[in-house]
C-alpha cells in the first residue's frame, strides 16, 4: 500500500513475537500506528525493521515509543535510527522523537531487603534512561560509522535527525521502583502533533520498572498497545473504549516446556508468571475496558510451533464478546476514515 495515499488510521503488526530469542516465524515485538501519512512506532523488536520497510517509508516516520528496556523491545532501535539517516531517497523527512522510560532513581527490587541484595549483586552496573540510550547509540555504538559517513558522504550530524526523551512519571502517582512499582494512576499525555495525541501509563511488568503502555488518539479513533504487563487496572484505564487493543499474551506451561529443568527455569518461571498476562485472563482486560477489537501479540512462546494461538483466541472469547484475533507478522488493522469502528481486520499487505 502506498503510505502517501493512505487516509485513515491503521496498525501494522511488524513483529508479533515476545522474548529475547531468534525465532524463525515471528519478528520481535513492534507495532506501527499510522494516521494518514504519519507513522508512530511502538517498540523495535528483532527483525521488525525488514517488515517496516515492506510497508512504510522513512519519510513517514515521526516518533518511536519504547514500552520498556527489555532487550526484545529495543534490539532493532539502532537500526531504525541509522537506516533513515540521510540516505538518498530513503531518508527521514523530520527529526525523529524517541520516547521511553526514564532512568529509575534506584534499581528495582521486590522490597527493601531485596534492594540491599540487588545493590550488591549489580555493583558496577547501572540502568540508563531512554535519552542516554539513544545518545549512546549515536555517539558510541555507531560512532565510527557516523564519523566516516559524515566525512565521506557529507552527511550532517545524526543528532539533527534524532532526539531522545525520558518519560517522567508524575510525582503525584507516588511511584517507586521498590515499594510502589505499579501505583493506581491516570493516563498522562506525553506527545501531541496535528495528527495524534499519545498518552501513557505505568503497567505491571514485575521488576522491569518503569514499563509503559501507550494510547494513540486521532480523529479516526483510538489504538492502544499494552506493553508487557500482568493483568493491570492501569492498562484497563488506558484502553477504555479504544477501537483496537493490542495486548500481550503468554502460555506459561507451553514456554516452560521449551526450557530444560533446573534453577534457571525455576527463576524465569516466576518472572514470566508475574510479568505477563495469561491467555486465560487477557479477554477480561478487553471486556473491562470495553474495547472494539482485541488483537493478541507479543505471543509467548515464540519458538516455531510451540504456541497454540487458536487456544489463546478461544479462551479470550470466553470473557470478551467482541472480535479477537492473534496477529501474525505483517497483519494490518484498519479504522475506517471518519468513523469510530473497525473497517476490516486483519489484512495482509
Amino acid at each position: 500500500m502506498n503510505q502517501n495515499k493512505f487516509k485513515g488510521m491503521k496498525a501494522v503488526a511488524l513483529g508479533t513475537g515476545g522474548g529475547p530469542i531468534v525465532s524463525g516465524t515471528r519478528a520481535g515485538t513492534s507495532t506501527a500506528i499510522c494516521v494518514d501519512d504519519a507513522v508512530y512506532l511502538v517498540d523495535c523488536g528483532m527483525g521488525s525493521i525488514r517488515n517496516y520497510r515492506n510497508h512504510l517509508g522513512w519519510g513517514s516516520l515521526r516518533s518511536i515509543f519504547i514500552t520498556h528496556h527489555h532487550s526484545d523491545h529495543i534490539y532493532d532501535l539502532g537500526s531504525y535510527l541509522l537506516t533513515g539517516w540521510q540516505v538518498p531517497g530513503e531518508s527521514f523527512s523530520r527529526q525523529i522523537q524517541v520516547f521511553g522510560p526514564d532512568k529509575p532513581p534506584r534499581a528495582p527490587a521486590l522490597d527493601e531487603q531485596h534492594y540491599v541484595e540487588v545493590a550488591c549483586c549489580t555493583a558496577g552496573h547501572a540502568m540508563v534512561g531512554t535519552k542516554e540510550m539513544v545518545d549512546a547509540l549515536l555517539s558510541k555504538v555507531f560512532a565510527s560509522d557516523i564519523v566516516i559517513r559524515m566525512i565521506d558522504e557529507r552527511r550532517s550530524s545524526p543528532f539533527e535527525w534524532v532526539q531522545g526523551h525520558d518519560i517522567k512519571v508524575p510525582e503525584e502517582a507516588g511511584a517507586d521502583p521498590v515499594n510502589n512499582r505499579h501505583p493506581e494512576m491516570e493516563p498522562f499525555l506525553i506527545y501531541e502533533d496535528e495528527k495524534v495525541k499519545v498518552s501513557t501509563i505505568l503497567v505491571d511488568h514485575r521488576l522491569c520498572y518503569p514499563a509503559f503502555g501507550y494510547r494513540f488518539e486521532s480523529e479516526y479513533g483510538v489504538i492502544v498497545v499494552s506493553g508487557d504487563t500482568a493483568y493491570s487496572e492501569n492498562c484497563i484505564k488506558l484502553a477504555k473504549d479504544a477501537d483496537i487493543l493490542f495486548h500481550e499474551v503468554i502460555d506459561l506451561e507451553a514456554i516452560l516446556k521449551t526450557f530444560p529443568e533446573g534453577p534457571t527455569r525455576d527463576g524465569i518461571a516466576v518472572h514470566l508468571e508475574e510479568s505477563h498476562t495469561s491467555y486465560e485472563n487477557v479477554g477480561k482486560v478487553a471486556s473491562e475496558a470495553s474495547v472494539g477489537v482485541l488483537v493478541l501479540h507479543h505471543i509467548v512462546p515464540n519458538t516455531p510451533g510451540s504456541a497454540d494461538v487458536e487456544k489463546m483466541v478461544r479462551y479470550a472469547k470466553k470473557d470478551f464478546a467482541g472480535p479477537v484475533t492473534a496477529a501474525e507478522d505483517n497483519d494490518c488493522f484498519f479504522i475506517a476514515e471518519g468513523a469510530n469502528k473497525i473497517k476490516e481486520f486483519p489484512v495482509n499487505g
